[in-house]
């Protein structure tokens, strides 16, 4: 009664937005955590042979040296990677088409590059998924590296359960702040729509990790979004799943992680225009994600406001209930990561706790402005 109707109102607002926010990353985003693809109905009796597509646009030779061998050199018994190089250098095509003495599982295929005719990301992968010699698909991009010599055995066996496959795409590690809040934005992410997956209402893919019945291709008339700039991958899946035939495959082995290419600026750029595909995502899919965002913001004001108002036992009170609320939190966050692969995000993660919001909300605004027509 000391502290008035105020101070009871502010008291009864922190515990319930703890209590809903300790449910919704206990209860709901912990579900990433504990998930076992092996509860599902099991479909077929052994993995299916595998054609791993990826389009190559540049002359590189050190990803030939190194994450195309990756690739070929994969712990699995029967697949092939089918190359799309565009471009124009005939000789780095016949050194592409050299490796084939030593990997007869490469598969490799060339179109000219020119300026008046563009080529896309989405016009290389339908000729690649065309030009694969197997039935089921798995496409992937130059700029990623499988993080074990299991990845692919491991994405594979997500067809035991499902026509397509989800895998979980992470970004390379380096040092300094920006490389951390490039993952983590990656990770939580891609924790909302791979727990949707899971939940059986497929959304959203990674680019780098998409597996599917080429059959399944071919009803949908391919990535025939061509006048998109980004999103093949999301408005494809919506496309194709249903409750049924998604398999979501979650190991630290068969991660596979993407290089940057620059800094913050490369990386906003990057984030808006993936955001600008949010808006054809369907109706409440990214509810839990936008609740948890607005309940975290409500509760942080909530607190802060106790401690600059209120007698120092609500102080005291409040500040634990926020510590207590990020050990909780922090508990959910450590499963995850240590499920998806992601090391070295937890121990700064009280900061990305504390901006993410705001952050987001920077995007959206950006996203709306900049990039309104781009998906008309």
């Amino acid at each position: 009664m000391a502290y008035g109707s105020f101070g009871i109102a502010l008291g009864a607002l922190i515990l319930v937005l703890f209590i809903v926010q300790i449910s919704l990353h206990l209860g709901l985003f912990g579900r990433v955590a504990s998930f076992r693809l092996m509860n599902r109905e099991q479909i077929r009796e052994k993995e299916p042979a595998v054609s791993v597509v990826v389009p190559l646009f540049a002359e590189d030779s050190d990803y030939l040296d190194n994450t195309l061998t990756a690739l070929l050199t994969q712990d699995y018994s029967e697949f092939e990677v089918v190359l799309v190089y565009v471009g124009n250098s005939d000789d780095f095509f016949a050194d592409i088409k050299s490796l084939q003495r030593l990997y007869p599982n490469l598969s490799p295929v060339h179109i000219d590059y020119s300026p008046r005719y563009p080529v896309s990301t989405k016009i290389a992968l339908n000729i690649g998924i065309k030009s694969a010699k197997y039935d089921f698909v798995l496409m992937t991009s130059s700029d990623a590296t499988p993080s074990s010599e299991r990845w692919l055995s491991l994405l594979a066996k997500g067809f035991l359960y499902g026509d397509i496959v989800l895998g979980y795409s992470g970004i390379q590690r380096q040092s300094g702040f920006m490389n951390f809040l490039f993952r983590e934005y990656q990770f939580n992410d891609s924790i909302a729509w791979l727990l949707s997956a899971i939940r059986r209402r497929t959304y959203s893919a990674s680019r780098n990790a998409l597996g599917f019945k080429k059959s399944l291709y071919f009803d949908a008339r391919g990535f025939n979004h061509l006048n998109l700039n980004v999103g093949e991958n999301d408005l494809f899946v919506q496309q194709i799943a249903t409750r049924d035939n998604v398999s979501v495959v979650l190991s630290p082995r068969a991660v596979i992680k993407e290089r940057t290419w620059g800094g913050f600026r490369w990386w906003w750029h990057r984030i808006k225009l993936l955001h600008s595909t949010h808006r054809y995502y369907p109706k409440g899919v990214m509810a839990p994600t936008v609740a948890e965002l607005i309940i975290r913001t409500l509760f942080f004001a909530a607190v802060i406001t106790a401690i600059v108002m209120m007698p120092w036992e609500f102080k005291v009170a409040a500040i634990v209930m926020a510590m207590l609320r990020y050990f909780l939190v922090m508990f959910a966050v450590v499963r995850n990561s240590r499920r998806l692969g992601e090391e070295g995000i937890v121990a700064l993660h009280f900061i990305y706790d504390l901006i993410e919001p705001i952050l987001r909300l920077f995007i959206a605004l950006a996203s709306h402005k900049r990039y309104k027509k781009s998906w008309l």
